[in-house]
């Protein structure tokens, strides 16, 4: 597929100033932008081939743009998480359906003991393959925050790969699950599409969920929340999940530092 014309020139920072030994597929998948086109970008910022998607021969296009992504990541500078629309109703059924041959086991009950103790309510997979469509929507949300980070005169964090998957499913009545932090792995950005149904997420300052702020998110919207290195701040928010009255799905997507990026 020959390279096509951009609208503007993107580019992500290198990871640590590195000019070379790290490179991101980054998919360039937005409302007003460019579809059935993956750019591969090195660390040294070079934009290089643009070839077709694994799978279906397009990336979703995203709701969002580069600018009011990077307005998103200013809200998570200040506030520590936002919300940001993503995907249409249509999109969100569509991810539903391809999620549908996927295995789901039940969460453990509990997590740790005594006050630290997280409970949880829900049914997870966390083994999606390659390629997968839900891979496809994971580059498209990679190569948005790589745009709009390339838009921003500080930017808070390097682009980085994002190469872990957890795909969640919660019945009407579910607890969801208490306030916890999300393991230490877990680097720069987490962001949770919200596919369908309804509840509560919310940021809190500690396991008792003390100080509970909730976020308005609903199907379609992309929450995301700081970790680790953001804005070049070690901390990570407690955060929790529950009121849910309709089944939910969503997609948990993160940066495991432990992980060499995933294949796209």
């Amino acid at each position: 597929m020959p390279p096509v014309q951009r609208r503007r020139d993107y580019r992500a920072q290198a990871t640590g100033g590195k000019a070379t030994a790290v490179s991101y597929s980054i998919g360039l998948a937005w409302r007003g932008g460019f579809r059935d086109s993956q750019a591969t970008m090195t660390a040294s910022g070079e934009v290089g081939t643009v070839a077709a998607g694994a799978g279906r021969a397009e990336l979703p296009l995203l709701r969002a743009d580069p600018e009011e992504m990077a307005a998103a990541l200013d809200r998570v500078a200040r506030e520590d998480a936002s919300v940001v629309p993503l995907l249409t109703p249509v999109e969100c059924q569509e991810f539903i359906d391809a999620g549908a041959d996927l295995s789901f086991r039940s969460a453990k009950p509990v997590i740790g003991e005594g006050e630290r103790a997280v409970y949880q309510d829900f049914d997870i997979c966390l083994s999606i393959p390659q390629p997968h469509r839900l891979w496809q929507l994971t580059r498209a949300v990679e190569g948005l925050i790589a745009a709009a980070l390339g838009t921003m005169a500080e930017p808070p964090l390097d682009a980085l790969p994002l190469n872990d998957l957890v795909l969640q499913r919660y019945p009407p009545g579910a607890r969801g699950i208490t306030p916890h932090r999300d393991h230490v792995r877990y680097v720069g950005l987490v962001a949770i599409v919200q596919m369908s149904g309804d509840g509560r997420f919310g940021l809190c300052t500690d396991r008792s969920g003390a100080g509970a702020r909730v976020l308005h998110a609903g199907p379609g919207d992309g929450i995301l929340m700081r970790a680790p290195g953001f804005a070049g701040a070690k901390y990570r928010p407690f955060h929790f999940l529950d009121g849910i009255t309709v089944e939910r799905y969503s997609l948990g997507i993160r940066s495991d530092k432990t992980t060499e990026p995933a294949a796209g």
